[in-house]
């Protein structure tokens, strides 16, 4: 009888470190850690420091991702790229079509959130910037879309200090949504608590029918067509592994969130509690619930992204032990 496939969930492009027996010692192992460049049935190719090594899948003994290389020193959830980290969020948060420029990233997520849905530069699109934006606009036209692009940089980046900025605000693009990136150790944020009648957070692998009437209520989403509906439940449940989460008290459901966990991350999306609730622990009870989460499978950082808008909301994750990584915004043409 074989065991379980220890490259289950795991593909080329995504960093590992794969475990294999040595030859000809029955207790030696070794450790190569890298980007995975392919994978058949009888090898898998890891991209190491020391170049490309081709390793035999019977002697593997275990295989898991792991987050991107530290870009500077400090903990973990600092020391991360912007870049590196852009691209883990993409995972938590998954287009339903991606379409690639160069260095960037196309998504079309069927109209649902700009996040799903913008262009992500994370590189050089390899033609002239008009001519990518060009390219860009077609695309999303093609589509039915909005002309959307999402740009990211340091805290207090100004849009008109980057070059695809410039060129957007050349094209009479506005703009909007500017929000923090922050990130914590997932060591230092508190357990979950119960509430005070003594219920606990549910954490599911898929979104019961309550969670989603809750969520669709508390985001704005109760009036979404059918096929916008679809839209947000693919995407939502598009990443390799997510958990939902929800807690109930006095009959009803007070609050969800999803955590997604990609690229040796966790990342948090959807935190929603009803408004007679705020204030009341019930987002602290959930976050610690999916740090918890976290925590067993061994997962060391989070990130979250909320609008700059939203003091109590950044508030809140401040307190707990997120602090800014960087910042983001939509341009809108």
């Amino acid at each position: 009888m074989t065991g379980p496939d220890p490259f289950d969930g795991l593909q080329p492009g995504m960093r590992a470190v794969v475990r294999r027996r040595i030859e000809h010692d029955v207790h030696g192992v070794t450790d190569a850690l890298g980007e995975i460049v392919a994978m058949d049935a009888d090898t898998v190719s890891v991209r190491t420091r020391h170049g490309v090594q081709v390793i035999d899948r019977a002697a593997v003994v275990a295989a898991k991702e792991v987050p991107p290389r530290p870009a500077r020193r400090g903990a973990p959830h600092l020391a991360v790229s912007m870049h590196d980290l852009e691209t883990t969020m993409v995972e938590g948060w998954p287009p339903l079509e991606r379409g690639e420029l160069g260095g960037w990233l196309l998504r079309n997520g069927a109209g649902f959130t700009g996040r799903a849905n913008s262009v992500l530069p994370l590189g050089n699109p390899e033609i002239s910037l008009s001519d990518a934006v060009d390219h860009c606009e077609a695309w999303h036209d093609e589509r039915g879309l909005r002309r959307l692009f999402a740009l990211f940089g340091p805290a207090g980046f100004a849009v008109d200090e980057d070059p695809l900025g410039r060129e957007l605000l050349g094209r009479a693009y506005q703009p909007f949504n500017h929000a923090v990136v922050m990130t914590a150790a997932t060591a230092a944020l508190p357990p979950e608590l119960p509430h005070p009648c003594g219920a606990r957070v549910r954490l599911e692998p898929t979104p019961s029918a309550r969670w989603w009437e809750t969520w669709a209520a508390q985001s704005g989403h109760a009036d979404q067509s059918e096929p916008a509906r679809a839209a947000a439940r693919a995407v939502m449940s598009g990443s390799t592994e997510q958990l939902f989460a929800s807690l109930e008290s006095d009959g009803g459901v007070t609050g969800v969130a999803r955590v997604a966990f990609a690229r040796g991350w966790a990342g948090l999306f959807a935190l929603h509690v009803a408004p007679e609730q705020q204030r009341s622990g019930v987002a602290r009870q959930l976050m610690g619930a999916v740090a918890d989460a976290s925590r067993a499978r061994g997962i060391r950082s989070m990130y979250l992204q909320v609008l700059q808008v939203s003091s109590p909301a950044r508030g809140l994750y401040d307190r707990l032990g997120f602090s800014t990584h960087h910042e983001c915004c939509y341009l809108g043409g």
